[in-house]
């Protein structure tokens, strides 16, 4: 039994090794193959981060208790507060000019 399993392995090889028609259709499936895994993980990962992107886009986060939730309501999931009456009461919407401070250059002695 080991012998026949010797010469099967060592008929393999001598396939692989001789520049036959049959070693050189192994090498380039082979070859093939291998590329195909490559550009496949590529493809997923390139996928795996666009759908990353996307679903940290739609995550919303709560001014009033800071929970961060995934949904499309107005209202936080977890303390019930409105998420658009937040928005629009805070200080956002001052304009740049009250919120600046003008400065002038003095000369000192």
């Amino acid at each position: 039994m080991n012998k026949a399993s010797t010469f099967i392995w060592l008929s393999i090889i001598f396939i692989f090794l001789l520049p036959t028609s049959a070693g050189r259709f192994f090498i380039d499936m082979a070859g093939g193959i291998i590329f195909i895994i490559f550009l496949a993980s590529i493809l997923i990962s390139g996928v795996t981060w666009l759908s990353w992107r996307k679903i940290k886009a739609n995550i919303k986060s709560c001014g009033n208790c800071g929970a961060n939730y995934f949904s499309e309501s107005t209202l936080c999931p977890i303390c019930g507060s409105n998420q658009k009456l937040d928005k629009d009461s805070s200080d956002f919407n001052i304009p740049a000019s009250s919120a600046t401070i003008d400065i002038s250059a003095e000369e000192t002695d």
